[in-house]
Formats: C-alpha cells, sequence, structure tokens
C-alpha cells in the first residue's frame, strides 16, 4: 500500500498552490521537462476544474 503525504504550502508555487499532490507532481515534473508555461498552466486549469466537478 502507497503512502500518501499531504504537502504543505511551504512546497508550492502559484502554478501548484490550489491543485491536489498528484498533479503537483505531474506539473513540477513537466515543468522540469521544459513544458511550454502556458501549456502548464491549461493542465492545472483542467486539474481544478475537473476536482470541482468531482466534489457535486
Amino acid at each position: 500500500m502507497a503512502i500518501r503525504a499531504v504537502l504543505s504550502d511551504e512546497d508550492r508555487d502559484e502554478l501548484t498552490k490550489d491543485v491536489n499532490d498528484l498533479d503537483k507532481v505531474y506539473l513540477e515534473n513537466m515543468k522540469k521537462d521544459g513544458i511550454d508555461p502556458s501549456l502548464l498552466e491549461q493542465f492545472r486549469d483542467l486539474s481544478l476544474e475537473l476536482d470541482q466537478k468531482e466534489d457535486k
């Protein structure tokens, strides 16, 4: 069984401050790989939208 750790707000930047922990890791990896910042923002926006739909 995997251990889940909740990241503190100190570990987040402007791009990852509102996304869930898993998407934060994806965003950081894509950023490190040189993905265009506008595409990272689109991924973040989609992630937030999906999380909102799941909460309903």
